[in-house]
């Protein structure tokens, strides 16, 4: 057995604290199943590398040094470009909400419509500055996630069997939730642009194209600044960025949440390798000590992104139960028709994804306790009684400020209520009214 890796403490943070185990136990006989495994498994830090570097592409976490094996490389840099180039995206997103805001304000009618955009750009405005003040703080979270899950990274303990690496895995779940993330914003543009090919035919004294496009789409902003192209298309570039970000909250949540679960599946994998034989009391103090370093890491980690888990869950619940109100419109295009039916699904998909996955958390967390109650009774100790209680105790589990905690039954609990919503709209839902053939603007 090997002996777990160390950091010297001459580079580390003053409130980083490594909480590794005092003795190693030579103890312990693993049994491996020869199925040609890694004895090293990569760091959460690692393995959200490619999902930061496209968090950045959106304008988001504008840090430095992620991509390095050391956490605490990490770094924010004031003078870069990343860090102007958020600060301007930032700047945009809040002057087009105020300008939104003025707007809707001036209207003499105010219904879902105009509070779901409102509420939209809210949304965009606060990710956007809590990811960056995570960023922020972001070495001196990795320091702590890297610090805890360091025992997990070597034997005893190996990759769990039959998975991918944590860092495929997480890039290709992220990656392939933002390429539909990719399909829905360019089926949006594509709606928008048959409807205002619509509007032109209704509005023949429309004659470029372009401007009663910024007209149509955004004319918050266009009704107070004279319309110039270039104008338009910054608009239409900075809304781009907003809505990939508005997706990527949700899939950065995901690849915590695998980071997470993939060690506690780890710490049972190496419980159901004792196969139930009576173990050393050393043996159960070490395990002891792990379960409880993951149970500290999962409340160090929800205390540092409950509030984006939070406002993430109210976004899908208000974006999904806006479009479920919308769904009862009859759209006056096929391609706008294609495109609110596969945002609706897409939306739904995404939301459940992200609760499924966060809630495996929890899921992974109860198994130890499953595989406790086989070892025999004559091998019951102080240790191992302690690791009974702690497995059947703990609340590993993420949550939104504390308000509700993601477990699997959640679901269940978000479906109920929006299928109770549904209901209640097919007979109080009144229709939009039809702007397409609004020629006043």
């Amino acid at each position: 057995m090997t002996s777990p890796e160390v950091i010297p403490d001459k580079r580390l943070p003053t409130n980083v604290r490594f909480s590794t185990a005092s003795t190693v136990l030579a103890a312990e006989t693993e049994i491996v199943d020869g199925s040609g495994r890694p004895e090293r498994d990569g760091s959460t830090h690692e393995a959200l590398g490619p999902v930061i570097f496209m968090g950045q592409l959106f304008s988001l976490m504008p840090i430095a040094g992620y991509t390095g094996s050391d956490p605490r490389d990490v770094r924010m840099l004031v003078r870069s470009v990343r860090f102007v180039y958020a600060c301007l995206t930032l700047f945009l997103m809040v002057s087009f909400t105020v300008l939104l805001v003025a707007y809707v304000a001036q209207e003499s009618m105010f219904g879902v419509k105009q509070a779901a955009a409102l509420s939209y750009y809210a949304f965009i405005v606060f990710f956007m500055m809590e990811l960056m003040l995570l960023g922020r703080n972001w070495a001196r979270i990795m320091g702590r996630w890297y610090a805890d899950e360091l025992p997990f990274r070597s034997a005893p303990y190996f990759p769990p069997a039959n998975t991918l690496p944590l860092r495929r895995k997480v890039c290709l779940i992220a990656f392939g939730l933002m390429a539909f993330a990719f399909l829905e914003d360019t089926l949006n543009f594509i709606s928008a642009y048959r409807l205002n090919e619509l509007h032109i035919r209704y509005c023949p004294h429309r004659s470029n194209f372009w401007k009663n496009f910024f007209h149509r789409e955004h004319p918050y902003v266009v009704r107070v600044v004279p319309y110039h192209p270039l104008l338009g298309w910054t608009i239409e570039v900075t809304m781009r960025i907003a809505k990939f970000a508005w997706h990527y909250v949700d899939v950065f949540i995901i690849c915590l949440g695998l980071g997470l679960q993939r060690r506690f599946v780890q710490f049972n994998e190496r419980l159901e390798r004792l196969d139930g034989q009576p173990q050393s009391q050393g043996i159960w103090r070490s395990l002891r000590l792990d379960f409880v370093r993951l149970t500290e890491l999962v409340g160090f980690v929800d205390r540092r992104f409950s509030k984006l888990i939070l406002f993430s869950c109210a976004n899908d619940m208000l974006s999904i139960t806006v479009q479920l109100y919308n769904s009862f419109d009859l759209k006056p295009t096929t391609a706008t028709t294609v495109y609110f039916w596969y945002s609706l699904g897409f939306l739904i998909a995404r939301c459940v994804t992200m609760l499924f996955i966060v809630s495996s958390v929890s899921q992974a967390s109860e198994r130890p306790l499953e595989t406790l109650r086989r070892f025999p009774s004559s091998n019951w100790n102080l240790d191992l009684r302690r690791l009974c209680d702690a497995a059947a105790t703990a609340e590993n589990a993420l949550s939104g400020k504390r308000f509700f905690f993601i477990r699997r039954p959640l679901i269940l609990a978000m479906a109920g209520t929006i299928i109770t919503y549904e209901l209640v709209l097919m007979d109080q839902v009144k229709k939009e009214p039809d702007n397409t053939k609004d020629c006043k603007f």
